[in-house]
Parts: structure tokens; C-alpha cells; sequence
């Protein structure tokens, strides 16, 4: 009987427990147009994860891009493969380059089609129209593809984003932290670096005009997609684009940028590195384990070939490299380059964070793209930086304003510069110890990246209301959350003493003006009187 009673229990435990398991899984949706591999670091392991705990993912993804994952259900969209194509085959690419509002209305024509290429696609809307699919949960890039937010809607799910680069204002809006901030640009061409007063106006003005072309050319394109699709009114969008639970952002306070977060907008600055690094080769570990002054590690990342650099700049390169004592990897899809020196080690694909990872890799020459800058960050090694585009720039400067990197303008690049640049950073031990410092703050974390980020998505999935953790404007006086109540008393006051020195001062000098007119008219009449008196002289005489 007893033991009958055992199982029973048992029996019940097991039924309860896996009754709890199927409780918390859920049905999620990823949508990830990207057409570039690094942003795919930092979804992947955030996926496999997701999976692992037992939840079922559907992705969808452009064709070839991030290899099908076990567990997964993949929708592959080949027409983003054809829109990226296309663009890069014609010279409007170049207009990327030009003013703000060329390049804005490039932009939003390119993400109109990308949101249109994605709910057209005929796998998707074979998912749409089928009445038995049903998601708890939309994962997507917190971008300006705002037509997307209508799966939310559609789905009645869950809404969280994803930045792979560094977050900017339109993600601080979209998480309900719209902070007044002149620092975090969504294109940075252009944007200045430096803290001046006038660099901090110029600034304001920049945002300013960004905001102005979200909401004049990329919603307005957005909105012709969702009406198109969905049905919904412009009203609708403007509340799903109020409706993220949390955002992951791809940064953390120890990058060197403090700024102040809602609880919603999740630091997982990192989260690539939880996947296990690539192994070196035999021939590689040997030229790297047997140099006695130290190696270089060069690499423009995964989206940046070195055939497109100008020719001028891979020799500078090349001559540089040569006159180093230390050894050079090189990461080069020539595998046979011309005039190479024997310091030189050329690898089409070099196992990046296992050479960081090397005790004997002193420098790390790089294109300053995020997953590159978070890499070095977590193995302490100093960085030489050649921004080319986009957040580069902003990412290098923040690291060189820590004291751990020196950045160069790949425009005006020369062998001498180039050879002093690295020898300050090789033979200046404070880059090395400020490397250190900060790659110990950067892994001083209660949680590991991907930990923080699986948690923080299954508190959305059991909290489906999380305006708890935004800023709600409607409570916030416009008086109160600029401050202009405190400027206004300080204003009145300014006011009330400029207004005092200015009328003393006019008084004292009407008071002036009056004496010297005073003096003028006596002088005059005095004149009078004198000429008076000759000419009475004058007629006496006579």
C-alpha cells in the first residue's frame, strides 16, 4: 500500500513538473533581415538558448543567412537577397554619403522594401493566414521597420527588441526613455565628437533633423506597409511602437559611456561570447606562441574585405608592418599577397577571439566594428582603430577617451605615423593597463550576458504589461522634465538683476547726457554773451 502510495506521488510530481516545463514554454517569432554576419553573433546564441529551455522558435531570415539551427523554424525571404543585391549593384550606395535628407530618403525606400520583401514573402503569409499558428512572443531589431510591429498586433504578443549596435534616441523613444540627450545619433556621418558648446549645438540641431526624417520620410513609408497588410489605422502603429517590453542593447556601461536606462532597456553587452571561440591551427598557435616581442593582430572584421581598402592604404600597411619587430596576423582573403615580410602570418578566417585571448598579442588593429570592440574590451588588449562607417567611429571614440585605443583616419594615412602610432601603443604600458581595468569591470558582472538577456525575456513572457518600466510623459509636466520651471526662476531672477544694471546704467547715462547738455547751453550762451559784447565794442568804436 505504501509503496502504491510512493508511485502515486511520484507519479504526480512528474505529471505536475512536466505540466510546469509546457507552462512557461512559449511560441516565439524572430524576425532578422539582416544581410551581414555580425549581427547574427549576437542573435544566435540568444536563439539557442531560447530553444535549449524549451521554447519553440520560428526566424525568419534572409536566404544563406545564419545557418539553420537545430530545433528552429526557419522562413528564409530570398527577396532580401535580391533588394541587398540590387543596391549594392547600382551607384545610389554612394548617396549613402551625401546630405541627411538624400541619404534619409534612400533609407526609408530601402527599409520600405525590406518590410514589404518580409510580409509578402509567400511563406510568411502561408503563416499569417493560417488560423492555428499563434505566437506569445515578437523578437526584432528595434530599427525604423516599424510595418513589423503589426505582428504584435496580429498575434497579440509580446514585443521585444533587439540593437545590435550601440543604442541610439529613436531606441530610447521605442523603450520609453526619450531622455534629452545630444550623444546617441542613429547615423553618426557627421555627427561631432567633442563636447564643446558649439559642437553641443550642432548636435541638437543634427538629432533634431533626424527626428525630423523619422517622422516625415521612414513612419509615413512604414505606415503604407502596415495599412497594406494588416489593416490598421495610423493610431494602431503609434501605440505598438509604445509596446516594447524590454530591448537588449549590445553595450555596457563599462565601454566607456555611462548613460542613464529605463529598467526595460537590458545591457547585454557581450552576449556573442557565451558561444564557444574557434580553435586555432597548429601552424598558427606555433607563429604565435614563438614570438619573443610580441604580436599584432590586424583584421577589418567579417563585413569588410580587404581588396575594397585603397590600394595606397594596404601598401602603407604592408610598409608599416614590415619595419615592426613584433609579428603581424593578418587576416586577408589573399592568401599569396605580393611584397608580404616574413613577420607577416595571412589568414583568410582567423579565430579572433582566441587570439585576443593569447597572452603574447600586445595590439589589436581593427575597423572598430561593436563585436570587435566588445572582444578586445573582454581580453584586455589595447586597440589602433580605422573607423570606415557608420557606428565605427563612435565606437572606437569611446574606448580611445578610456585610454585604451588610438584611432587614425584611414584617409590621411602614412608609413611614418602609422609605425609611431603603434610603437606608443605597444611601448606605453597605460594603454595595456587601462585595457586591463576595463576587461575586468566589462566580465564583473551578477550574471553572465546571455543569462541577464534569457531571463529578462521570459520576465516579458510572464509580464505581458510592462509599462511599469517605462517613463510615462503623460505624467511628466513638460515644466518638470526639461527643468524649465528651475530655468524660469533663475530666468526671472537673471532678469529682474540685468533688468536693474540696465536701467541704473541708463539712467546714469541719460543723467550724463543731461549734464552735458547743460554744459553745452552754457557754453553757448556764454559764446552768445561774448559776441554780443564785441560787437557793442565794435559799434562804440565806431
Amino acid at each position: 500500500m505504501r509503496l502504491g502510495c510512493a508511485w502515486l506521488a511520484l507519479g504526480l510530481l512528474l505529471h505536475l513538473n512536466l505540466h510546469l516545463d509546457v507552462g512557461l514554454a512559449a511560441n516565439i517569432l524572430g524576425v532578422f533581415p539582416y544581410r551581414l554576419p555580425s549581427p547574427f553573433q549576437m542573435v544566435r546564441p540568444l536563439v539557442k538558448a531560447l530553444v535549449k529551455r524549451g521554447h519553440s522558435v520560428t526566424m525568419i531570415t534572409p536566404l544563406g543567412y545564419l545557418p539553420d539551427i537545430e530545433g528552429v523554424r526557419h522562413i528564409r525571404v530570398p527577396e532580401l537577397n535580391k533588394l541587398m543585391d540590387d543596391l549594392m549593384e547600382t551607384d545610389k550606395f554612394l548617396d549613402l554619403l551625401g546630405s541627411k535628407w538624400r541619404e534619409g530618403r534612400l533609407t526609408a525606400k530601402i527599409l520600405y522594401n525590406v518590410s514589404h520583401a518580409i510580409l509578402g514573402n509567400d511563406g510568411v503569409q502561408r503563416m499569417l493566414r493560417d488560423k492555428s499558428e499563434r505566437f506569445d512572443m515578437i523578437i526584432l531589431e528595434a530599427s525604423h521597420l516599424d510595418a513589423l510591429y503589426g505582428l504584435a498586433e496580429f498575434y497579440n504578443a509580446s514585443l521585444v527588441g533587439v540593437s545590435c549596435l550601440n543604442i541610439n534616441w529613436n531606441i530610447d523613444y521605442l523603450a520609453g526613455n526619450p531622455a534629452p540627450s545630444v550623444y546617441e545619433p542613429v547615423s553618426p556621418i557627421g555627427f561631432a565628437l567633442d563636447y564643446s558648446l558649439l559642437s553641443r549645438w550642432h548636435n541638437w540641431i543634427y538629432i533634431t533633423e533626424e527626428k525630423l526624417l523619422e517622422r516625415l520620410v521612414f513612419r509615413p513609408s512604414q505606415l503604407r506597409v502596415f495599412k497594406k497588410f494588416f489593416g490598421y489605422p495610423a493610431q494602431k502603429l503609434n501605440e505598438l511602437r509604445e509596446r516594447f517590453s524590454i530591448i537588449l542593447v549590445n553595450s555596457h556601461f563599462s565601454m566607456g559611456r555611462v548613460r542613464a536606462n529605463v529598467p526595460n532597456i537590458i545591457e547585454v553587452g557581450g552576449l556573442h561570447l557565451s558561444e564557444p571561440p574557434d580553435p586555432c591551427d597548429k601552424e598558427l598557435q606555433k607563429f604565435v606562441d614563438e614570438a619573443k616581442h610580441g604580436v599584432i593582430y590586424f583584421s577589418m572584421g567579417l563585413d569588410v574585405m580587404v581588396k575594397y581598402l585603397p590600394i595606397n592604404m594596404q601598401q602603407t600597411l604592408l610598409q608599416t608592418f614590415a619595419r615592426l619587430k613584433q609579428r603581424v596576423v593578418w587576416k586577408n582573403e589573399f592568401s599569396m599577397m605580393p611584397n608580404k615580410s616574413e613577420n607577416i602570418y595571412v589568414i583568410d578566417r582567423a579565430p579572433q577571439r582566441q587570439l585576443l585571448a593569447h597572452p603574447n598579442v600586445r595590439l589589436f588593429i581593427n575597423h572598430g566594428g561593436l563585436q570587435s570592440v566588445i572582444e578586445a574590451i573582454d581580453s584586455g588588449v589595447p586597440m589602433l582603430g580605422f573607423p570606415l562607417f557608420f557606428d565605427q567611429f563612435n565606437n572606437l571614440h569611446r574606448v580611445q577617451l578610456a585610454g585604451m585605443a588610438e584611432v587614425l583616419d584611414t584617409n590621411d594615412l602614412n608609413a611614418d605615423t602609422l609605425t609611431e602610432t603603434i610603437r606608443e601603443l605597444l611601448e606605453n604600458p597605460s594603454y595595456s593597463e587601462r585595457a586591463k581595468e576595463m576587461s575586468i569591470s566589462f566580465r564583473d558582472r551578477p550574471m553572465s550576458p546571455l543569462d541577464t538577456a534569457i531571463w529578462w525575456t521570459e520576465y516579458a513572457l510572464r509580464n505581458r504589461d510592462t509599462n511599469h518600466m517605462r517613463l510615462n510623459m503623460e505624467e511628466i509636466p513638460l515644466m518638470r522634465y526639461y527643468r524649465l520651471d528651475t530655468l524660469l526662476t533663475f530666468g526671472i531672477r537673471f532678469a529682474c538683476v540685468l533688468g536693474s544694471i540696465t536701467f541704473l546704467c541708463c539712467r546714469l547715462y541719460q543723467k550724463h547726457r543731461n549734464r552735458q547738455r547743460r554744459l553745452l547751453e552754457r557754453r553757448r550762451a556764454f559764446m552768445q554773451m561774448q559776441i554780443r559784447m564785441m560787437m557793442l565794442e565794435c559799434e562804440t568804436a565806431s
